[in-house]
């Protein structure tokens, strides 16, 4: 499929929402006899950051669900069809609406956690959201903020094509790449309120909780 950065892709994981008293969550649980762990929970912009990442391109290693025993499984009741058409207009429509739930979302940390390893690509891909960032908040004008955002989306972009994790990683930084996509497209929305700058640097903060990047 195309999405909003023109990233073609395929499903390689499978997301759900389970309806339970009112809020719509997925549960996450970890195939594995060795190190047993209770389902996690987390919000519908999870959720929904998480479909998007598993339609976007290049960032998880090709390892089949379910394939080895540590290997994390996103269980669903309705899964992700993995045929997407290329140039799907409406699918384009629904991922636009489905980041903007990601703006203000912490992916989870979990207890005694030990940071992932990013690979080069990621390293550098955050890298440049950082300057970004850091850009935007010195913007001067509306185009400043509309080319900071450019670069954001540009650097997501390099992230979707080169990027190669294992899926649990994988679907961590989906995450955090969802929640900065809804901050730039709110900045293309209305470049004079920078206030999503503001959730940009908590997302980076977000990923380096995850992720041990030697340039945090």
């Amino acid at each position: 499929m195309t999405g909003k950065n023109g990233v073609q892709g395929r499903a390689l994981t499978q997301v759900t929402a389970l309806h339970r008293g009112g809020w719509d969550h997925v549960a996450i649980t970890r195939r594995s006899t060795e190190d047993p762990m209770e389902p996690r929970k987390f919000p519908l912009a999870i959720a929904l950051a998480l479909a998007v990442g598993a339609l976007a391109a290049g960032c998880a290693q090709d390892t089949p669900i379910g394939e080895t025993a540590g290997a994390p499984a996103i269980e669903a009741a309705a899964p992700v069809p993995a045929d997407h058409p290329a140039h799907d207009d409406g699918h384009t429509q629904d991922h636009d609406h489905d980041v903007s739930h990601a703006a203000g979302v912490d992916f989870p940390v979990p207890d005694n956690h030990v940071k992932w390893e990013p690979d080069a690509p990621l390293v550098e891909g955050m890298s440049r959201v950082r300057g970004a960032i850091d850009g935007l908040g010195q913007a001067g004008d509306e185009a400043a903020v509309l080319a900071g955002a450019a670069e954001v989306d540009a650097a997501i972009e390099y992230m979707f094509e080169n990027c190669s994790l294992p899926v649990e990683p994988d679907v961590a930084l989906h995450a955090v790449l969802a929640r900065l996509m809804a901050a730039t497209q709110a900045l293309n929305a209305d470049p004079s309120d920078t206030s999503p700058v503001h959730d940009m640097h908590a997302a980076v903060d977000n990923y380096e909780a995850l992720f041990d990047d030697p340039n945090a």
